[in-house]
């Protein structure tokens, strides 16, 4: 099998989010091991090319004219540039790990195959919208489009839960929709002898990740622990704007590179906190357990599918949420963290998607 795999939008500097940046380098890597693959072709920006060095024979990188095409010019990357360099390579497949195809996928005889990763439209287009949405309105409807695009052009969509395999179909019940999940590479560790005290928060501009919701829920929980004094809140990721910060406890990071955040995880905090209405998947929760830290996060169906239920707590009971954050904190075990394929064994299940619809 001939394949390409587009990340040339890929940047973790510049994404908006972090997971879709991993579970591209991930599967990436992970199309590299599979002997089915015998000529993998990656079409690159000249940040993301970097994390690919002393390459296999069989891998070909193409580096884009551009690093991030951004505004208009990552418009006609998205929807020309693709789709001309894939003609150019040939390949029996393309794959698209962002998930958005081209309106008009002219790619010759290759095959298209769509990951996609959520349809999390329906928070901010919906009847329970928020009415404070980040994106402009024609951002939400050209994203949306696609998203439907995908499900009507792609030979194959990929994703990496049940759940949205349920709302792909709901969109469109006639797409071939194939659950590849997600891969972590790193082996999983066990919660260390001597935890930190602290706390790992993660957040975000995006109302659908619940930050101010956060913030309210750990402050009533630092309020009824006797030993309130002795633990800081590390908040990882970016604020809203205007977002004021209870005290000197808590502690802004921002956006952090996996060597810091790991030294965070294994060595300051005791458990960490993930607020979401709406998820693909929820990367983060799944990842700290693998660290050995504990996550508590709120119970939504495709984070259902990924953490053990004693994690989970009603976003809407501050109660539950206390609850749950109390037994994670007081006793910070990560030995029923289940087990989740490697990389490798996820892109083994997109090429037998592919083969099957050959």
């Amino acid at each position: 099998m001939k394949l390409v795999l587009s990340l040339t939008d890929q940047s973790f500097a510049a994404t908006k989010s972090v997971g879709i940046f991993n579970v591209s380098m991930g599967l990436a890597k992970g199309l590299m091991q599979c002997p089915e693959v015998e000529e993998l072709h990656i079409l690159g920006n000249a940040e993301c090319s970097s994390h690919f060095r002393d390459v296999p024979p069989h891998v070909h990188i193409h580096l884009a004219d551009k690093p991030v095409p951004g505004k208009f010019s990552r418009i006609w990357w998205d929807q020309a540039g693709v789709c001309n360099a894939i003609r150019r390579i040939g390949a029996d497949w393309a794959i698209l790990p962002k998930g958005f195809p081209p309106f008009f996928p002219a790619l010759g005889h290759t095959r298209l195959a769509c990951y996609l990763h959520d349809v999390n439209w329906e928070y901010y287009t919906g009847p329970t919208a928020p009415g404070d949405s980040p994106f402009p309105a024609h951002e939400l409807l050209y994203f949306r489009t696609l998203g439907l695009r995908a499900l009507e052009v792609a030979d194959v969509v990929l994703t990496s839960t049940r759940f949205n395999k349920a709302r792909y179909h709901a969109y469109n019940p006639q797409a071939n929709v194939a659950v590849a999940g997600i891969g972590f590479d790193t082996p999983a560790r066990p919660a260390p002898a001597q935890p930190g005290r602290d706390v790992l928060f993660y957040v975000s501009p995006y109302p659908h990740k619940l930050t101010a919701l956060g913030i309210e829920r750990l402050s009533a929980w630092l309020a009824q622990r006797p030993d309130a004094q002795d633990i800081r809140i590390h908040l990882v990721g970016r604020l809203p704007q205007g977002t004021a910060l209870p005290s000197a406890q808590w502690v802004q990071h921002g956006r952090m590179p996996g060597e810091e955040l790991d030294r965070l995880m294994r060595e300051t905090c005791r458990t960490a906190a993930y607020f979401s209405a709406y998820e693909g998947f929820g990367m983060p929760p799944v990842e700290c357990l693998r660290a050995g830290l504990p996550c508590v996060a709120s119970d939504l169906p495709p984070i259902r599918e990924n953490i053990p239920a004693r994690y989970l707590f009603d976003s809407s009971s501050e109660q539950s949420f206390i609850r749950t954050m109390n037994a994670a904190y007081d006793n910070p075990r990560t030995d029923d963290t289940p087990a989740y394929p490697t990389w490798r064994e996820v892109a083994q299940r997109c090429v037998r998607a592919l083969q099957n619809n050959s």
